[in-house]
């Protein structure tokens, strides 16, 4: 009835979490056809964490290059017609794939579908805790294999903040039509060490050049 599909992880040292996130994937109530590790040049053990939690699991080993080229390593490697990608420290809820599958067979202009997310913290703080936003992210998307491809490589832009976003805008703009479900079906969590974690003016700059991207874009077609 569900296409088979994809999930991508991509990691750097995530081997507090790692395990825990593919559990998440596996328990879907529509389970994967493989799950792709794109293991970014960890020095943990992440790769053999991995291995280890699933056999559904294939770890693509690599030199650290950064989360968006880890995606991109991703993209290139499924073999299936629909992908999802989620973070090596983030989870699915049981019924997130079944619901975003059939979301996808019922609307087929759609070439991508979102959920909503819940912040968790681990780390003993309550600011931010259950904080419930529109997940406009790389771990709650669920998108047509062809499609990704259409938009071309994930960007790192300095700081590694901002990646998705400016993604996800370059997608917009090539006429991509994705769609926001108001289920929350995704846990993000926030620990130290983590990209989201905290305010760091040398890693929000990605935003501003995410930003400056897309100024740049709009420029050349003369908007």
């Amino acid at each position: 009835m569900w296409p088979d599909y994809s999930v991508i992880i991509p990691v750097f040292n995530g081997a507090s979490t790692i395990a825990e996130t593919i559990q998440s994937v596996v328990a879907q109530t529509v389970p994967p056809k493989e799950i792709i590790v794109v293991d970014d040049g960890s020095s943990d053990g992440t790769g053999e964490i991995a291995s280890a939690a699933s056999p559904l699991v294939r770890v693509v080993r690599q030199e650290n290059a950064g989360c968006g080229a880890a995606t991109n390593r991703g993209m290139d490697e499924v073999s299936c017609a629909v992908l999802a990608m989620v973070d090596a420290d983030d989870l699915f809820t049981p019924e997130k794939m079944e619901t975003q599958l059939r979301h996808l067979a019922a609307n087929p202009d759609c070439h991508g579908v979102f959920c909503h997310m819940r912040t968790f913290r681990t780390d003993g703080v309550e600011a931010g805790s259950n904080k419930l936003t529109p997940g406009w992210s790389r771990s709650t998307i669920v998108i047509h294999s062809a499609a990704a491809r259409k938009v071309g490589p994930v960007i790192d832009p300095p700081g590694s903040r901002g990646d998705m976003i400016d993604w996800i805008g370059r997608a917009k703009e090539i006429g991509l039509r994705f769609d926001m479900l108001d289920e929350v079906m995704l846990l993000r969590r926030v620990h130290p060490g983590s990209m989201s974690y905290g305010r760091d003016d040398n890693k929000d700059r990605g935003y501003l050049h995410v930003a400056w991207l897309a100024m740049q874009r709009r420029k050349a077609q003369g908007q």
